[in-house]
């Protein structure tokens, strides 16, 4: 099956010392994960502290702060004596990890960004008919997620609000209706991203905490995680259906209720990317088996594969050495022109990563857990207040990933805790999605206020805050299920 694309722009902005970094770290990385060779990790680390140098120029506030943020941890580790090098050492290694993960991510967004069965399929399900379209959106988001991570919600904005913008001027306001299916549509989408947190291999949730808790049942987390994204589903479709009820009673009696057309379904697209799914799975499991690793390291060395047989793929009708040469050139534009692009992202994420570990170890986690006398509390509670203190930080500017890696290795560290590692992990995940939707400062926000032209607190505390507040009361309620089967 071929499906046809526009070819690569010719002349395109190429950064090679940068692209060429990128390209060395992640190939060190993996044979690193796979290979066990200590120098290969070395180099890894090395290659990520050098990475804010080699993409100085993108660097925005964002980054400075981070960068500055990780230059005090280093002197309060040293001012209170804790084993600087051990410390800086794990915490370079996490930044690798990750770095690493989020470039390998990018990637898949770069097979899907030049894919027509991409667009064909995201557009059939913004036209479904208001009873399907929450279900179509969120779905769909979610598992475009797994694909192209943030990349779904960059896809998805657009064409949501192509079509509720359609037949308007530029800058034209939109009419009541049109004000509030966009609001429904991009709400949906947001909701759809922040649970693929809870189980795909292909979600930073799931790249970190492997690293950080022992013990970790990988299948039951995936399961599970799987299990409660469902709920979180069934739970963000009766609010939406339960908030708007009265406005669609409203129109449906005035005659005023729209009905979009969504045309046939694509078949043939939703066949390419089903495959693509396929391989990128198929792969994952057989690497993570043959090379004893966990799932998301699997994903990791699948994601070029995948994405080099992808563009081959899109490359239509061309012969065959025409198609190779064509695949080579896409992806010497994407290792020297796109993956730079990438650098703020894998600076945020290694930052994150980097901070999150040198801030745990400045904590007393066990003189702090008798003081609160952990011990003694229900399991479900402890699950909850995990979930929940990724949320309060992201109110006040730490990402989720930040938290994710900060309370991963603080709970490494507590004696007897009243819960297993895989339902604590389970509980940081969903904090990190909740922090997403609720949180105006998380990647996912930002994100989708960069693609939509909404603020990113507009989508979060105005849009989904009591949305989020709900999902914490849902939360005590599936940990107390938990904890008790």
């Amino acid at each position: 099956m071929s499906e046809a694309v526009s070819a690569p722009a010719a002349g395109f902005q190429q950064n090679v010392p940068l692209g060429g970094l990128i390209v060395v770290q992640v190939i060190c990385e993996l044979v690193f994960l796979y290979g066990g060779h200590a120098w290969m990790g070395w180099g890894a680390k090395a290659l990520t502290a050098l990475l804010p140098l080699f993409a100085w120029r993108s660097l925005a506030w964002r980054e400075a702060y981070l960068l500055g943020v990780c230059a005090l941890l280093i002197l309060l580790v040293w001012a209170f004596e804790r084993p600087l090098g051990p410390v800086l050492v794990e915490g370079l290694d996490r930044a690798a990890y990750l770095t690493s993960f989020i470039l390998l991510m990018a990637l898949l967004r770069e097979g899907a960004v030049k894919s027509s069965a991409v667009l064909r399929v995201g557009t059939y399900l913004t036209r479904q008919p208001p009873g399907r379209r929450f279900f179509t959106i969120f779905s769909g988001t979610h598992l475009f997620a797994v694909l192209i991570n943030l990349g779904a919600l960059s896809l998805f904005a657009p064409i949501i609000q192509r079509g509720t913008r359609h037949g308007l001027p530029p800058g034209a306001p939109l009419d009541d209706i049109s004000q509030v299916r966009e609001r429904r549509q991009l709400s949906a989408a947001l909701r759809g991203f922040s649970w693929f947190l809870l189980w795909a291999p292909t979600s930073v949730t799931q790249a970190v905490m492997p690293t950080l808790l022992s013990g970790i049942d990988a299948a039951r987390l995936m399961g599970t995680g799987f299990a409660l994204a469902s709920v979180m589903f069934a739970v963000s479709w009766l609010e939406d259906r339960l908030r708007w009820r009265g406005l669609r009673k409203r129109l449906q009696a005035e005659g005023r209720l729209p009905r979009p057309v969504a045309g046939p379904f694509p078949r043939l697209s939703a066949l390419h990317l089903a495959a693509v799914c396929g391989v990128l799975f198929g792969l994952t499991l057989a690497f993570s088996r043959l090379g004893q690793v966990t799932v998301v390291t699997g994903v990791m060395l699948s994601a070029p594969i995948v994405v080099g047989l992808w563009i081959l793929v899109q490359q239509g009708r061309a012969g065959g050495q025409g198609r190779i040469k064509a695949t080579m050139a896409r992806l010497r534009e994407i290792a020297f022109g796109s993956m730079p692009g990438y650098g703020r992202e894998a600076i945020f994420l290694a930052c994150a990563g980097f901070i999150g570990t040198l801030t745990a170890s400045l904590v007393l986690a066990a003189e702090a857990a008798a003081l609160l006398h952990l011990a003694d509390w229900p399991a479900w509670l402890v699950l909850w207040v995990l979930s929940v203190s990724v949320w309060v930080f992201g109110q006040v500017g730490l990402s989720p990933i930040t938290m994710a890696v900060f309370l991963g290795s603080v709970v490494a560290d507590l004696p007897n805790l009243p819960v297993d590692m895989t339902l604590a992990a389970l509980a940081i995940a969903a904090g990190t999605g909740l922090c997403t939707l609720g949180a105006p400062f998380s990647s996912g926000a930002i994100m989708l206020a960069r693609a939509s032209g909404y603020s990113a607190s507009t989508l979060t505390w105005r849009w989904n805050g009591l949305h989020s507040l709900v999902v914490m009361a849902v939360l005590a309620v599936v940990y107390v299920v938990l904890t008790w089967i």
